[in-house]
């Protein structure tokens, strides 16, 4: 039999049929595993049938949970080597900028293919580059008409050719719009470097046309992506559906989700720009809307099911927990509160879903008055079986980096965003200056954290120890066992060299993007 994706995609369909793919595999293996272990075991079994391509890193922070970092411990923090991304010129309304290297969110993908394994960078110089991971040569560029900001996303297409089947979406700055088409979002074959077709990010109420969201793959042929024109767009994920459309060659769009309300801009005006990435739970789609709303979206009827305001703009991507809760960033913005981090159910409506508040300081930085722009890191994904206590981090444009338990509350009650309501605030475990940022931290392999932002880059070790429940703060596991945290910094990495981007690790190599024209790996 030809075991490609394709025929056991097939197999897997006959299979779930019945009780089910993992009991049957795991029968078949003669295996006696944990689900954990048997999870990872089948995800073997789907490589060892299609070993050509794995989608290592394949969007945004990772996973449809926006928690995935990467894999491999980093021993050493050296610079292994530089890659040179160069230097674009944009206009910021009508002012002119040069920018160098990448910035926000600006964090590569990873994909193995035949192989070999590739990065998946875009950036300020309006060029998207396939890079060979083992000797960071580019092998092919394609270029938009303006700077890069948002990361891609990769997916297969399996009703395509070979030549097409897999295939990066890709955003970018709007550019000059020709005859009022803004196609900044574009597909491009991850094979050839080719363009498959440019989605027109139509004029709406907000001032913004870019798109630096990135998209959400989802089942039966469908894409979820978030424009900066406040519109959510479903799309057809075969690439055989696009049609001509404006002149130029578009995706099939399903269904459009409007992510305002009148009232948002009335009171924002043109600033309801959506930036954020989509992340899943089940059968909905969560998104951090520019509006000031954390919106939930039921992928079956493609309708907003779950509301919940924050007032403030809304930059960061929802991340979500294995227990299924949100963890958001709040910028200051247009609110009379602090910005900060909101943990939320998404069970319960309103004001009762908060489970607790972390404010952040206020302080004016750049065109930023306070509160998180990037996201919010979870360890979940480096924490196999609850061994260790669930943990969260973030970066403050109050010049912080925040590590502290995802579950636990100090027994105290803060004001919440829109200083309404008051609301239990987590316990903060470890808290350290490391300058203004607006990258998003990350967790890794062998219990360390990388974080950047405009004063370098830093790497902690993250340190178990066994503690008695009744010490001062210490945390329990899946298991009841009572853990305290100490952090050590392992190293870091200035150089006058500031940084927007968010890291990735691969092997023990990490790579990010610095505002200086370069990519950086260090290990």
């Amino acid at each position: 039999m030809n075991y490609s994706r394709r025929n056991f995609h097939k197999i897997a369909i006959q299979f779930s049929l019945g009780v089910g793919i993992a009991p049957i595999l795991s029968k078949y293996l003669n295996l006696n595993l944990s689900e954990n272990l048997l999870e990872n075991k089948v995800k073997e079994f789907f490589a060892y049938l299609d070993p050509e391509i794995d989608l290592l890193i394949p969007t945004y922070l990772g996973n449809d949970q926006r928690r995935f970092y990467g894999r491999g411990t980093p021993d050493n923090f050296k610079i292994l080597d530089k890659f040179k991304l160069g230097t674009g010129v944009t206009y910021v309304g009508k002012t002119r900028k040069v920018w160098s290297g990448a910035g926000w969110t600006g964090q590569p993908t990873v994909t193995k293919d035949r192989g070999k394994t590739y990065l998946v960078i875009g950036g300020y110089d309006y060029i998207l580059r396939k890079i060979d991971a083992a000797n960071n040569q580019e092998v092919w560029q394609y270029k938009f008409d303006d700077v890069i900001k948002g990361s891609s996303t990769i997916y297969i297409d399996e009703t395509a050719n070979e030549e097409n089947r897999i295939v990066i979406l890709q955003g970018s700055r709007t550019g000059r719009p020709k005859k009022g088409i803004a196609p900044s979002f574009r597909a491009i074959s991850f094979r050839t470097g080719k363009e498959i077709w440019q989605l027109d990010i139509r004029k709406t109420r907000s001032y913004s046309r870019d798109n630096d969201s990135s998209a959400l793959p989802l089942e039966n042929n469908l894409i979820f992506n978030a424009g900066e024109n406040a519109i959510g767009y479903f799309i057809n994920s075969s690439v055989s559906k696009a049609k001509i459309k404006s002149s130029i060659l578009q995706p099939e769009v399903l269904s459009e989700i409007k992510l305002y309300v009148d009232s948002d801009v009335k009171r924002q005006g043109g600033n309801i720009v959506s930036e954020s990435s989509p992340a899943r739970l089940g059968n909905r789609i969560f998104l951090a809307a520019g509006s000031g709303h954390i919106y939930g979206i039921d992928i079956e009827s493609k309708k907003i099911v779950w509301d919940f305001y924050t007032g403030s703009d809304l930059d960061g991507t929802v991340a979500i927990s294995k227990s299924g809760k949100l963890f958001c960033a709040i910028e200051k913005q247009f609110i009379p509160g602090n910005g900060g981090v909101v943990k939320l159910n998404p069970n319960q409506k309103n004001q009762e879903s908060v489970e607790w508040f972390l404010p952040t300081g206020n302080i004016k930085f750049n065109s930023w008055l306070g509160g998180i722009i990037g996201s919010v890191a979870l360890n979940d994904e480096y924490n196999n079986y609850g061994e260790f206590p669930a943990l969260f981090a973030t970066n403050a444009i109050d010049g912080y980096l925040y590590i502290g338990s995802q579950d636990l509350t100090t027994g105290n009650q803060v004001k919440g965003p829109l200083k309404k309501f008051s609301y239990d605030t987590p316990l903060i475990l470890f808290k350290q200056k490391i300058g203004p940022s607006i990258s998003t931290p990350i967790f890794t392999d062998g219990n360390k954290l990388v974080t950047a932002g405009y004063n370098g880059v830093y790497i902690f070790n993250l340190n178990w120890e066994f503690a008695k429940p009744d010490e001062q703060n210490v945390l329990p596991n899946a298991q009841g066992e009572f853990f305290r945290l100490i952090v050590e910094e392992a190293g870091k990495f200035t150089g006058k060299v500031s940084f927007e981007s968010t890291p990735i690790v691969w092997d023990g190599i990490i790579r990010i993007c610095g505002r200086d024209g370069w990519l950086y790996s260090f290990g």
